[in-house]
């Protein structure tokens, strides 16, 4: 099991190329998690999610309930 999640959001509206926004979560439950990415990935057009082991959040130095945009 991973230690937190990774939501890509890609915004397409009237763009010739997507946008593509990234948001970590450094939590295990994945439905509290959902709720905190859709609130900031609102209005996007598809939105990916893949795990994220404890040793990749270390790297990007998130603690347990951090989250980066």
């Amino acid at each position: 099991m991973g230690a937190g999640w990774k939501f890509q959001g890609e915004f397409k509206r009237g763009r010739d190329a997507a946008l593509l926004l990234e948001c970590i979560v450094a939590l295990r439950n994945r439905q509290e998690v959902e709720k905190i990415a859709h609130k900031m990935l609102v209005g996007a057009d598809a939105i990916t999610v893949t795990e994220v082991s404890r040793g990749e959040l270390e790297a990007l130095k998130l603690k347990e309930g951090d989250v980066r945009l």
